[in-house]
């Protein structure tokens, strides 16, 4: 069985972008944004989150972060996958629970083996 991945991403070309790359090894799911994502996280059992930081509504991807790693405590890895990509800024993220960063734009090739850290694909 295919490993679960939730993006939670709210620009639709880096949803269909992300679920291109990963479609062939991982079933994906996509919400596209904070409020939403956190219902099917609550509702589904994933294997990995890959979370974008600026998302629209009331809730961003930083209260996606606190909610799920402090308030459900769901053993769920969590990678940042953001434009926030100054000095200090990875650090930052995995201060607040991260387990891994990613810098946008992504390359297919960075975003596969920064899944695989946390995945073995599934068939």
């Amino acid at each position: 069985m295919k490993k679960k991945i939730l993006i939670i991403e709210d620009n639709f070309e880096t949803q269909l972008v992300f679920k291109i790359y990963l479609r062939e090894f991982y079933e994906v799911e996509v919400s596209d944004n904070a409020e939403t994502g956190l219902e099917l996280i609550k509702n589904n059992r994933f294997d990995l989150l890959l979370l974008d930081i600026n998302l629209p509504g009331k809730l961003d991807g930083n209260d996606v972060l606190r909610i799920v790693k402090h308030e459900l405590k769901i053993k769920l890895p969590v990678v940042v996958v953001t434009a926030y990509a100054m000095k200090g800024d990875k650090e930052k993220f995995l201060a607040k629970g991260a387990d891994g960063y990613i810098a946008k734009p992504v390359e297919k090739s960075l975003l596969l083996e920064k899944v695989k850290e946390y995945l073995a694909p599934g068939d």
